[in-house]
């Protein structure tokens, strides 16, 4: 989508009111901006946050964490998958001998 093409989406993060610029849907946007919302009010309410930039950067680490955790869950998946075609196929290949 061109520069032009993009909406603004308000939401609204850790009491702060922004417009985000995207081509992404309104409701995906959002979804993001609650789960980042939610992820800092977590961290405040565990009194871990002493400032709002504490706050914010303990909220990131989690979320960062999430991520590599999901990518790692990920690749030892496509491994799996991976190995198991492999059989698959190794076994369709004996079946056609």
């Amino acid at each position: 989508m061109a520069e032009s093409e993009k909406i603004s989406i308000p939401v609204k993060i850790f009491n702060q009111e922004l417009r985000i610029r995207t081509d992404e849907a309104p409701e995906y946007v959002r979804e993001v901006a609650r789960y980042l919302d939610a992820k800092i009010f977590e961290v405040v309410n565990s009194a871990s946050a002493t400032s709002p930039t504490k706050a914010v950067i303990l909220a990131a680490l989690n979320i960062t964490d999430e991520l590599f955790r999901e990518r790692e869950k990920f690749k030892e998946l496509s491994e799996k998958v991976e190995n198991q075609t492999a059989l698959i196929g190794q076994r369709l290949a004996e079946i056609d001998v």
